[in-house]
C-alpha cells in the first residue's frame, strides 16, 4: 500500500518522520494531489498516515507538535497553499486542536437502490456509446480540460494520475466506465469499486455537469453493474456541489450519514485557504483508502 501511495505516484509531495536515538517514532505524510481549478494549476497534497509510536509517548506532547510543525514547513517550501485530510470524528478533534485543521463540512454521501431500469432507462441505454474497462482510454484526455477550467478546486483528473490512482492496490480493483460521444471523445466517466453489495462511484465526472450526460452516465453504471452482487450505488462530493444538488433532486439519491469530515489546514496567510476549502470538489477518490 505504501509503495502504491508514495513511490508509484507519479507527483510529489513531502513527508515528515520524527527521529529519537536512531529509531523512526512518528510519521505525517503528505500523499501528493496537485490542484487544479479556473485560478490556474498549484501543488497539493492530502495529510495521511499520521501517527507516532506508542512507546514514543514518554517523549511528551512535544513529538507530535514538533512533527506537525516539519511537515507543515515542508509543504510550505513547496509552494502548497493548504492540505486536506478527511479525519473520523476523534481524529477531526485533535487535528483542530493540535494541528491547525479548520471544518469545512462533513462528508457529503448520497446512495441510492440500483433497481431496475425502467422504459426510459433501457431506451437510453439502447443510444449509449460506453467503454468499460480496468483503464483509462485516450478518449479521456479530451474531457480533462474542461474539467481542471472549473470554478472551485480539484485534484488532478489527467490520465497519467488516473491510471496510477486507480491501478489495483491492496486487493482494491476497479472498473473504469467511460461516456462518449459520436466523435468518440469522452462525455464523462465514473470509477467503480463493489464492496459486496455497495457499488462506490468512486470518482464520477460529466463534462457537462448540468446535461443529460449524467443520468447517462449513471445508467452506463447501472448497465455495467449487471451480474454483480452490488444492490446500491453510494458516491460522496460536497454538499454544495451541483452534481450532489442533482443527484438528490433528479436521480434518486438520498443523504446518508457522514463517517468522517472533510477538512484544511492553512498554510499560506496570502492565500485564501478556508474559500479553497468550500469550493473544492471531492469525491471518494480523494480519500487513498478507497
Amino acid at each position: 500500500m505504501w509503495e502504491w501511495k508514495f513511490d508509484r505516484n507519479p507527483h510529489r509531495a513531502p513527508s515528515a518522520v520524527a527521529v529519537h536515538d536512531g529509531v523512526v517514532v512518528g510519521h505525517y505524510g503528505g500523499w501528493a494531489m496537485p490542484y487544479r481549478g479556473a485560478g490556474g494549476d498549484l501543488p497539493g497534497c492530502a495529510a495521511v498516515d499520521v501517527m507516532t509510536d506508542p512507546a514514543s509517548r514518554a517523549l511528551g506532547s512535544g513529538l507530535f507538535a514538533g512533527l506537525t510543525e516539519a511537515f507543515c514547513s515542508l509543504c510550505r517550501e513547496a509552494g502548497i497553499p493548504f492540505y486536506f485530510g478527511f479525519p473520523n470524528e476523534r481524529h477531526r478533534l485533535v487535528g483542530e486542536r493540535k494541528a491547525g485543521y479548520l471544518p469545512v463540512e462533513p462528508a457529503g454521501l448520497w446512495s441510492r437502490p440500483i433497481g431496475v431500469p425502467g422504459l426510459k432507462g433501457r431506451l437510453r441505454r439502447r443510444f449509449l456509446r460506453m467503454r468499460v474497462g480496468e483503464e483509462f482510454s485516450p478518449a479521456h484526455d479530451a474531457l480533462v480540460e474542461g474539467l481542471h477550467g472549473r470554478p472551485g478546486w480539484r485534484t488532478d483528473r489527467s490520465r497519467p494520475t488516473l491510471s496510477w490512482r486507480f491501478a489495483p492496490h491492496a486487493e482494491a480493483r476497479y472498473r473504469v466506465v467511460e461516456l462518449l460521444d459520436r466523435g468518440a471523445r469522452s462525455r464523462g466517466y465514473a470509477v467503480v469499486r463493489v464492496v459486496h453489495d455497495r457499488a462506490l462511484l468512486v470518482d464520477l465526472q460529466a463534462r457537462d455537469e448540468d446535461s443529460g450526460d449524467v443520468g447517462d452516465l449513471l445508467e452506463a453504471v447501472r448497465a455495467s453493474l449487471e451480474g454483480t452482487p452490488a444492490a446500491r450505488m453510494e458516491i460522496r462530493a460536497g454538499s454544495a456541489s451541483r452534481l450532489a444538488a442533482r443527484l438528490a433532486a433528479e436521480f434518486g439519491f438520498v443523504p446518508g450519514e457522514a463517517d468522517c469530515h472533510f477538512e484544511i489546514r492553512p498554510l499560506d496567510p496570502a492565500f485564501d485557504a478556508p474559500a479553497a476549502g468550500r469550493a473544492f470538489d471531492y469525491r471518494y477518490a480523494d480519500h487513498e483508502i478507497f
